[in-house]
């Protein structure tokens, strides 16, 4: 049974503008998050995600993890898999949702209309399932195998050579003598 509070869950669903599956597994690795490693005041706690699927949403909103601050990277493998690093002392887990918790809900709903009456009450059964249910068996846990990831870093913003648009200068690319961002590149590629 999950530990969140009604709050935690009602802000992670208005975030994320509505309450599904996808958000609910989010709902779940971030229960465990904050359970295991603590949530991000700054960049202590680092999050890797391996997919871009709903349940990212209720990650960055409960553990604190953003873009913005550098300590939430994407991976897209495509996995509802969720990596959680603590730097202060390198604790770090990963949980990847038990394939086995909800699969003959997913069974039951391959073949259904999206949006129909049965396919929406099989939709509510997996969120209850996955809110009901203890966090080890909603998850296969383990200790992720890669490296703490760095400290985010701040570059310098270049003008790029064509369009004039600062960027990022580890994302510009030398062309010939002129140093391009990434969608100049591609298009000077083109032409």
């Amino acid at each position: 049974m999950t530990t969140l509070t009604p709050e935690q869950i009602q802000g992670t669903i208005s975030f994320h503008g509505h309450h599904c599956p996808g958000l609910t597994i989010g709902l779940r690795a971030a229960e465990f998050c904050l359970r295991e490693i603590g949530s991000a005041k700054d960049e202590d706690v680092v999050a890797i995600v391996e997919n871009d699927m709903c349940a990212v949403d209720a990650v960055q909103f409960l553990t604190g993890c953003t873009f913005g601050k550098g300590n939430f990277i994407f991976r897209d493998y495509g996995k509802a898999a969720f990596s959680f690093f603590r730097r202060s002392d390198d604790k770090r887990v990963r949980v990847i949702l038990n394939p086995n918790l909800c699969a003959d809900l997913r069974t039951q709903m391959e073949n259904l209309p999206r949006g129909s009456e049965e396919a929406k009450a099989l939709r509510q059964q997996m969120i209850d399932r996955l809110m009901e249910a203890d966090l080890e068996d909603v998850f296969l846990v383990s200790v992720p195998e890669e490296p703490l990831p760095a400290m985010a870093r701040l570059h310098k913003t270049i003008a790029c050579d064509r369009c004039g648009e600062g960027t990022m200068e580890t994302r510009l690319t030398q062309v010939g003598t002129r140093r391009l961002c990434v969608e100049c590149a591609k298009k000077s590629a083109d032409e």
